[in-house]
């Protein structure tokens, strides 16, 4: 007598958990900034694609250095993919893709009736807040940084939840350059996967540094970061969360390659001869520089020793390619909702599991790994595309697309999540110099993200950044550091300089350099030898400026 109405609550039960949000019927974003910190030009757009869109859609949206015309990069592009019920749900971009459209979702993950409305893509800077402060008046999206979305704020006039720059409060900012919009993916159909919406919203920062150009020391320079923070506006868990950054390399004839200890894929040309760079082409590499707090999977993630603790976060959990053009469907260009959520859990389009064999596809030899290409291909070793494991032990190269991916993780109804990626870029003296060189940098980027350097700061009346079209500044270089690290400067000769080294308690233990330049550029050195392991800030003064930068010392 009691069956029929369990089983039918129960089927009801399961229906309503896959309920989807309903599509909107929104335009896409047609909104762009530009952000230049360092010698970067890099367009952004709130469509879920980076540096591809509107006019820029010819490997130009992503300039370094900045004025060269030379993009490393077609485009990138955020992938999400989770469960619901047990049913696959994707969000992902890939060239004109686009599945995110502009605004907030209301209850229940209700698109806007109109998206056009929160078109609009703000970019800030620390110079434009200094400005600001010193009496001129606010760019217009420093006036109207949109708090009231969720825009961060660092507060300054004592009222929670508000924003009031003439009160004091000011924009959150990462970096020295930064842009900040709202997205979801329920604004229209996903017509590319045919899937249904996950029902989220996604706020971005987009973010980077000014520091000095054309020095070995100006890595910061050369790198720019992405914060997405993922929320769910359904009243539906969602499982099995997957973040995923895909960028397709534009280097020549691309191979890729993931380093492990980083958490970074990245991309390096094939021979040292590029059709596009000539001799010693860059390499390029996406780096999970924070992961989400992942769903138990029996891994230490975190590396600290403990399995699972409570609140322990993602690195890099798979890092899939793909071949543009590919015959077997397999391997190429997702085009199913299945696909895209293969490719994000590390397998293959198919499902198939990938091995460190050959091109990884089909092979019945060689350990299953989530991971492409994870051997040092500067060493030569397997499994790397120059060094395949196979008696044709190297790859042909050819249009690889790669990505970057942490997870899975879950998201509570109304929960959110934080995951931020860096976009690095390195060129040394060869094809494979560069890419030890990006492998450094991404060593430098984990010790710059834990040592709160990409948490923002305010900016203080009277203190421009050093940084200017005037006077330069890098970064401490090696760092972290055992033994002599130093500090880069371009100011006009005779500007008085004073840097000191702080301890972690901000007491000053040594004077670094102190008074007018010699000449239009220098340096000055910290002793790292005679220090013992720990985290220092060097604190550097101008005249009417200050900066501070910061250096570990490893043994």
């Amino acid at each position: 007598m009691r069956l029929a109405p369990l089983l039918s609550l129960l089927l009801t039960a399961g229906a309503a958990a896959q309920t989807a949000p309903t599509p909107g019927t929104c335009a896409l974003g047609r909104a762009e900034a530009l952000i230049h910190p360092g010698q970067i030009e890099a367009a952004v757009y709130n469509t879920g694609a980076l540096f591809f869109g509107n006019d820029r859609t010819n490997g130009d949206g992503y300039l370094i250095p900045r004025g060269s015309g030379i993009s490393p990069l077609e485009t990138a592009g955020l992938w999400l993919g989770g469960k619901v019920g047990g049913e696959i749900r994707v969000a992902g971009a890939r060239y004109s893709s686009f599945t995110f459209w502009p605004g907030p979702l209301g209850d229940g993950g209700t698109a806007p009736a109109d998206c056009s409305v929160y078109d609009r893509i703000y970019r800030v800077s620390r110079r434009d807040v200094a400005a600001y402060l010193a009496g001129g008046a606010p760019t217009a999206d420093l006036r109207d940084w949109p708090a009231a979305l969720g825009a961060p704020v660092l507060d300054g006039d004592g009222v929670a939840g508000n924003y009031n720059l003439a009160g004091g409060d000011q924009p959150a900012l990462r970096g020295d350059d930064a842009a900040w919009w709202l997205m979801n993916d329920v604004g229209n159909a996903h017509r590319v996967t045919n899937s249904p919406a996950l029902g989220v919203e996604v706020r971005v920062e987009a973010f980077g540094f000014d520091v000095a150009p054309n020095s070995a020391s100006s890595r910061l320079s050369e790198t720019t970061f992405y914060r997405y923070t993922v929320t769910n506006r359904t009243a539906q868990t969602i499982d099995s969360l997957y973040a995923g950054f895909l960028f397709a390399p534009a280097l020549g004839s691309n191979y890729v390659g993931t380093d492990t200890t980083t958490a970074t894929a990245y991309a390096y040309n094939a021979s040292n001869s590029s059709s596009i760079y000539g001799a010693a082409p860059p390499a390029i590499g996406f780096q999970v520089a924070h992961g989400p707090v992942g769903m138990p999977n029996g891994r230490d993630d975190d590396r600290d020793g403990t399995v699972d603790e409570p609140g322990e976060r993602l690195r890099l959990t798979a890092s899939p390619y793909f071949i543009n053009g590919a015959s077997l469907p397999a391997v190429t260009d997702p085009s199913t909702t299945e696909a895209y959520f293969n490719y994000l859990r590390g397998r293959w389009g198919d499902g198939t599991v990938k091995r460190e064999r050959g091109a990884g596809y089909g092979e019945t030899q060689g350990a299953v790994t989530p991971f492409s290409f994870a051997g040092d291909p500067v060493a030569g070793n397997p499994w790397s595309e120059v060094n395949n494991g196979t008696s044709s032990p190297r790859n042909q190269s050819g249009q690889r697309r790669t990505t970057s991916v942490t997870g899975p993780f879950r998201l509570a109804p109304g929960a959110s999540e934080t995951v931020t990626f860096a976009f690095l870029y390195a060129r040394g003296t060869s094809n494979l110099d560069s890419v030890t060189r990006l492998r450094g940098l991404a060593g430098v980027i984990r010790s710059v993200f834990a040592d709160g350097d990409l948490e923002p700061v305010r900016v203080t009346a009277g203190a421009l950044p050093v940084v200017s079209q005037d006077v330069r500044l890098s970064r401490p270089f090696p760092n972290p550091t055992s033994g002599r690290a130093t500090v880069t400067y371009e100011m006009p000769a005779g500007t008085l300089l004073r840097a000191t080294l702080l301890d972690v308690l901000g007491r000053e233990i040594a004077v670094l350099i102190d008074g007018p330049t010699a000449s239009a550029t220098g340096e000055f050195a910290i002793d790292g030898s005679r220090l013992a392991p720990g985290v220092y800030r060097v604190r550097v003064v101008v005249p009417a400026a200050e900066q501070i930068l910061h250096l570990v010392v490893a043994r």
